[in-house]
């Protein structure tokens, strides 16, 4: 008797566990278009490191037509299987790493949650590195537009790297001015406070705007990106070689500290931990995105 009961119990907590999870699976929904705007961001960037003679890495082709096969709660999140990721690397004469990262809702949808980039100079050059997001809206994540220019030692001086393309940082910050988060200011990334510029931009999609007030927002999405990444390949162009080779070794420790930093408290890599398969999560943060290689 007792057995039949916990057996019914059993069946009826799988039935409401089933419903509740089909429940969400049709609220919890990706959010609105991003009207091909992070599709344009890779091909802008990928074109502004092209005309600075980028050369992709060999990594790349590990992760050609790679995709990810998501847990539930994943799957309840983006309303989709699975995931195909975009990753592409390069390096230039000024350029250790320069990355992209795309996460496709589905295959061959174009409905990309994310623009994920990164440059970072070669070490020969003691300049900041550049970092940013652009998300889109789901389930627990704000629609939001993230950069700015990390200075990994004292001797970095983001106003003097900037002389020569100040103006197009400006004219970013006040093209996001409407957008700005005012509420919760680099609260997410704590952690990299200590690198932070004065130049970092942090903007969010207006809650509940009409269809044009949403495409607008994407449109200075895109605007601000391109205005950035100009500034900063500029700023690098501009940038003196230190020819003291014993810099180098310090400056990779520099890059392998900040990204360690990233690989402990990081929101994104606890996530990438969950839906990248074991053997190949270090390979894609550490080696694909970052260009680090091994952190020990």
């Amino acid at each position: 008797m007792r057995k039949s009961i916990r057996l019914v119990l059993s069946v009826m907590a799988g039935l409401l566990i089933l419903l509740a999870g089909a429940g969400i699976w049709f609220v919890l929904s990706p959010g609105s278009s991003d009207y091909g705007t992070f599709l344009n961001m890779r091909g802008y960037q990928i074109g502004a490191l092209n005309r600075y003679d980028g050369e992709e890495k060999s990594i790349n082709r590990y992760f050609d037509n790679y995709k990810l096969d998501l847990p539930l709660l994943y799957k309840l999140m983006f309303k989709a299987e699975n995931l195909s990721l975009f990753l592409k690397s390069f390096r230039a004469e000024k350029i250790d790493t320069a990355s992209i990262n795309q996460l496709e809702i589905g295959n061959g949808t174009e409905n990309f949650f994310d623009f994920t980039f990164m440059i970072r100079p070669d070490y020969r050059y003691n300049a900041p590195l550049f970092h940013g997001d652009a998300l889109k809206a789901l389930p627990g994540v704000t629609s939001a537009l993230y950069m700015d220019f990390y200075s990994l030692n004292d001797d970095v001086d983001p106003e003097r790297f900037f002389s020569v393309s100040r103006d197009k940082l400006e004219k970013a910050l006040e093209l996001a001015r409407p957008y700005w988060k005012t509420e919760g200011f680099g609260e997410l990334t704590p952690h990299l406070d200590p690198w932070k510029s004065p130049y970092r931009l942090e903007m969010v999609e207006p809650e509940k705007g009409t269809e044009e007030e949403k495409r607008a927002y994407f449109e200075t999405v895109y605007a601000c990106f391109v205005l950035y990444s100009e500034a900063y390949l500029e700023a690098l162009d501009n940038c003196s070689r230190d020819d003291d080779p014993s810099v180098e070794a310090i400056r990779e420790r520099e890059v392998k500290d900040f990204v360690s930093i990233l690989y402990e408290k990081d929101m994104a890599v606890k996530m990438g931990k969950m839906i990248f398969p074991e053997e190949d999560f270090d390979r894609y943060f550490l080696e694909g995105f970052w260009g680090t290689g091994p952190l020990d």
